[in-house]
Order: structure tokens, then C-alpha cells, then sequence
């Protein structure tokens, strides 16, 4: 894959407080954290941890599920492009 996954972040800044008309401190009240600790999130300056997906799941929908892993496999490709040098030379072993 050779574009990056998207960041729960951008989801949360281009769909749902764009389309709910909603400020970032006001969906942080909504999750019940700081402004900034939600900022971080939207700018995508921070990953969405277990107990963030909880608090978005039950304040915007979806799962806490969703929201954990549109971080994984945003992280996981991140990390792959960074360390493709290592993962390159690694090959499936063949059963005999």
C-alpha cells in the first residue's frame, strides 16, 4: 500500500466536527477531556488510545473497535516506511 491509512484524526476534523458544525472543545466536553488532549488527536499529533476510542465510540459512533484500529493501520504503515530497509530483506519461510 502506498498511500498512508488515514489518522482517526483526519476523520474526526474533516467529517465530524465539520458536518456537526462542532468546535474542538466542544466535542472534548462531549468526551469528557481537555481541549488539548483532543486537539492533539484531531491535528494528528497523538494516537487514540484505548480509553479515547471508548469516549468517541459512545460520543460520534462506531465501535471503540473502529476507532483502534484506524490507528493501528495507521501506525503499522507509518512503521513499515520507516523501517523498510529492515522489513525488506525478510521472507516468508517455506513449510517442508
Amino acid at each position: 500500500m502506498n498511500t498512508a491509512p488515514s489518522h482517526p484524526g483526519a476523520l474526526l476534523r474533516e467529517i465530524v466536527i465539520s458536518e456537526a458544525r462542532l468546535t474542538v472543545a466542544e466535542l472534548a466536553r462531549h468526551c469528557g477531556v481537555a481541549r488539548n488532549t483532543l486537539s492533539k488527536i484531531v491535528n494528528e499529533h497523538a494516537d487514540v488510545s484505548e480509553d479515547m476510542a471508548i469516549r468517541l465510540s459512545r460520543s460520534v459512533g462506531s465501535t471503540p473497535r473502529f476507532w483502534l484500529k484506524m490507528q493501528n493501520r495507521h501506525n503499522g504503515w507509518k512503521l513499515e516506511q520507516k523501517n523498510r530497509v529492515l522489513y525488506d530483506p525478510i521472507h516468508r519461510v517455506d513449510a517442508a
